[in-house]
């Protein structure tokens, strides 16, 4: 009789890197985000300003000290509550604000070199602050936010324009699209845990989930080899006010709940909301909690979720965010990354399997999110069809799978606009111009 359950995972740890980013000066506004993004290319995280809110996005690369007088995005009034990277343009970030505005901007590749105030494009419809901003995972574009006017919007940030809206019956503590970006989840101040049809404007179920009045968090859990997109994972409160984690399947919502609640975990009597990231390429959920030092790990079967390990340290978390599957390096066996934000410094953690071959690992490494759009903003819009992220080998050398997919509508900024349409009137000037002298020259020849 097997007393341990067999995991390639079991043995997963936690490795420190002993280069970070330093001396910086973080934001002491309290969010519901987790308060730090990364990708390929750069970091971003709220800086601390006098006035409105501000963002340093530092090049990936750039470890050490960080100089006083970093660059900073300028562009908003007030606090910014949820930034986040287009996960198909790394140049690309979003920011959510209490100055009632969403603003896209385009980073240079080499960073920033003196402060950025103007957007790529502003958009405005929200009557209260924007708690939320958040890309879809499949098709370019398509930006979903939600505010504390009681509604969620849908934006094509193509056209500039608002796609769809509908109203929610309280505040939204999180929310994430599904696998195939067709859905929205979101945990709500009620403590129900909703599924929207953005495109439909509507909610499609509730479900009462964690009984404690403290934030709860949710994950979709995607079991794509069994084609099971109706898991979700959230993360609350009991009313004893002790964390807890559960596994629901949303296609048994309904009543009180108790049919659909597949799984439920007490964790500890923290007092942090804990936010939790699934890794679909190897079912592995990870879950960490702003003021922990610690951040546990677990693998997900059909049917539960199974406790790993844990990676834990001395010092506390004041945010954390898991770069794109793609950054990983393949050659260490690393699963995972791990960005750790702590009081005035940013830590770097990997997370890996030991094994003794250097060779690339088949099993721990299947083909991962390409970053390239499986639709267009377009067909997202115009109809109710939904497609899986477009994969890519993980494999050193291999050829994307991406190569055929379409390529990105691109976005002009409203300043690009007028820019090129005053240089086209120019030249339509000078083209009446020279038709007026030549009419006039063929009238003379003529007479």
């Amino acid at each position: 009789m097997k007393v341990v359950r067999d995991s390639k995972f079991r043995h997963v740890f936690g490795d420190a890197k002993k280069t970070k980013y330093e001396d910086l000066r973080l934001a002491t506004k309290a969010t519901e985000s987790t308060g730090l993004r990364g990708n390929s290319k750069f970091v971003t995280f709220a800086w601390e300003s006098g006035g409105g809110g501000t963002l340093c996005v530092l090049p990936a690369s750039k470890f050490g000290r960080c100089p006083r007088d970093v660059p900073l995005i300028t562009g908003h009034t007030g606090p910014i509550l949820d930034f986040e990277f287009n996960p198909f343009d790394d140049n690309q970030l979003i920011t959510a604000s209490e100055d009632l505005t969403i603003k896209l901007w385009q980073i240079p590749d080499e960073g920033l070199k003196a402060h950025m105030k103007d957007p790529v494009l502003t958009l405005e419809g929200h009557g209260k602050k924007i708690s939320f901003a958040t890309f879809n995972p499949t098709a370019s574009h398509i930006v979903a936010s939600t505010s504390f006017d009681m509604t969620t919007r849908i934006w094509n940030i193509a056209e500039e324009a608002e796609a769809c809206k509908l109203e929610v019956p309280d505040q939204v503590w999180s929310m994430q699209w599904s696998y195939t970006g067709s859905l929205l989840a979101a945990t709500c101040k009620d403590k129900k845990l909703k599924i929207i049809d953005p495109r439909a404007k509507t909610i499609v179920s509730d479900c009462p989930i964690h009984d404690g009045i403290k934030a709860s968090k949710v994950c979709w859990l995607p079991c794509t080899g069994a084609d099971d997109l109706n898991r979700l994972v959230t993360t609350g409160f009991s009313k004893q006010a002790e964390r807890q984690m559960a596994v629901w399947d949303m296609r048994m919502f309904g009543g009180d709940g108790g049919d659909a609640k597949l799984q439920e975990l007490e964790l500890d009597s923290g007092t942090g909301a804990l936010f939790p990231f699934f890794d679909e390429c190897t079912q592995m959920l990870y879950v960490a909690g702003k003021g922990d030092a610690n951040v546990r790990f677990f693998e997900a079967t059909t049917t539960e979720l199974h406790y790993l390990s844990q990676y834990s340290s001395t010092t506390p978390q004041k945010g954390f965010d898991f770069l794109p599957k793609r950054c990983m390096d393949v050659g260490v066996h690393e699963v995972a990354r791990y960005l750790k934000l702590e009081s005035n410094s940013i830590l770097p953690v990997s997370f890996k399997v030991p094994r003794k071959s250097e060779a690339f690992q088949e099993d721990l490494f299947p083909d991962c999110p390409a970053g390239v759009p499986a639709m267009s903003p377009d067909d997202w819009v115009s109809s109710t069809d939904s497609k899986p992220p477009v994969l890519r080998s993980m494999k050193p050398g291999a050829e994307s799978s991406a190569g055929a997919a379409k390529a990105a509508v691109a976005v002009v900024s409203v300043k690009d606009l007028k820019k090129q349409l005053s240089e086209a009137q120019d030249r339509i000037k000078e083209l009446e111009k020279e038709n007026e002298q030549l009419k006039a020259k063929l009238a003379e020849v003529g007479s």
